[in-house]
C-alpha cells in the first residue's frame, strides 16, 4: 500500500508564491470596479441635478442657478453664509460683493431642495454638508455649503457670473456642469503639471495629451490621468465622455477660448486655462463652456 505523500518544500513555494501573485491581479482590478461605480454614481448625481436645473430655470426666467447680486466671481462668498436677510439690490450692501461658484450650486437646495449628498463623488476627498450652523438655521436658510464649501462639490458649473451664463436657451450640446475640473482643487486655481502629467492643456492633433484635460474626480487621491468625466449638457442629459473636448462644436469643456475673434480649432479643442478670477479668464461665446468652481 502507498503511503500518502506530504506536502513538499516545493508545494510550500508554489502556494506562496500564487499567493504573492494574486494582489497584483486582483487590486488593480478591484480599483477599476471601485473607479467605475464612483462615475455611474457620479452619472446618476448629475442627471438628478440636470433635472433641479430645469425646475430652477422655470422660476428664474430661464436661467440656471446663480447668486443674485452683481459682485465677482470669487473663491469665497463676500458675505456670511448664515446671514438671513442678506440685501442683493443694488445699493444694497451685499448687491455688489463677491459671489462664489459654491453658493450658485447652493442655490438648488434653497430653490430645489436638493440633497447636498447630490453634490459630493463618492470616489473624492469631499464630504456631503451636513448643515451645522452656529444658528441653528434650517438648511435652506444658508447661502453656503458652511465655512468650508469647497470641501462638500465635487462638481464643476459653467461660470455663472461671466459674460455668458448658462440657461435653458443654450443648444443641447453645451456642458453645464460635469465632474470636477481639474483646473479647480479645493476651490484654488491649479497650475499645469509638470510634463506629461495633469492638467494640461490638450492638442487635439496629439493623442497622448488628450487624458490630461479630463477630470480628477475617479483618481485615487487626485492623481492622474482618468479615462474620462461625467457631463452634464443642456438638454438636461449626462453623459461619460472619455475626452474633455466634447461640447459645442468640440468645445473643450474646462477651458475657454483665447480670442472670440475667429477662434481657431486648437482654440476650441485646447483652449486657455484659467489663471485667476478675472473677466479675461471666462468664456468668449455663448458656445464656450467653461466649467469652473
Amino acid at each position: 500500500m502507498k503511503a500518502k505523500r506530504g506536502v513538499s518544500k516545493v508545494d510550500v513555494m508554489i502556494m506562496l508564491a500564487i499567493f504573492a501573485v494574486l494582489p497584483a491581479v486582483f487590486i488593480p482590478v478591484w480599483n477599476r470596479l471601485n473607479r467605475r461605480s464612483s462615475s455611474v454614481h457620479c452619472g446618476s448625481n448629475l442627471n438628478g441635478l440636470g433635472t433641479a436645473f430645469f425646475v430652477y430655470a422655470h422660476d428664474y426666467d430661464g436661467w440656471y442657478p446663480q447668486l443674485p447680486g452683481t459682485g465677482p466671481w470669487e473663491k469665497d462668498l463676500g458675505f456670511d453664509y448664515d446671514m438671513l436677510l442678506p440685501d442683493f439690490s443694488p445699493d444694497g450692501a451685499q448687491g455688489s460683493t463677491p459671489r462664489s461658484v459654491t453658493a450658485s450650486w447652493y442655490m438648488l437646495i434653497r430653490e430645489v431642495d436638493v440633497s447636498p449628498k447630490s453634490l459630493v463623488c463618492p470616489f473624492s476627498d469631499q464630504t456631503a454638508f451636513d448643515g451645522r450652523n452656529p444658528g441653528n438655521l434650517d438648511i435652506v436658510q444658508l447661502w453656503d455649503f458652511g465655512p468650508t464649501p469647497h470641501r462638500h462639490v465635487s462638481y464643476a458649473m459653467h461660470n455663472p457670473y461671466g459674460r455668458f451664463p448658462a440657461g435653458s436657451r443654450n443648444i443641447a450640446s453645451f456642458a453645464v456642469a460635469a465632474d470636477m475640473s481639474p483646473w479647480f482643487r479645493e476651490g484654488d486655481i491649479q497650475p499645469a503639471g509638470a510634463k506629461n502629467a495633469p492638467p494640461q492643456v490638450i492638442d487635439f492633433t496629439d493623442p497622448t495629451t488628450w487624458l490630461l484635460g479630463n477630470t480628477l474626480n475617479h483618481t485615487r487621491l487626485g492623481t492622474g490621468p482618468s479615462d474620462g468625466q461625467n457631463i452634464l449638457f443642456a438638454d438636461g442629459h449626462a453623459h461619460y465622455e472619455t475626452r474633455s473636448d466634447v461640447g459645442v462644436r468640440n468645445d473643450n469643456i474646462y477651458t475657454f477660448w483665447p480670442t472670440e475673434d475667429s477662434p481657431t480649432e486648437q482654440d476650441r479643442r485646447g483652449g486657455a486655462a484659467p489663471v485667476d478670477r478675472t473677466p479675461d479668464n471666462d468664456a468668449k461665446s455663448e458656445e464656450d463652456s467653461f466649467l469652473v468652481l
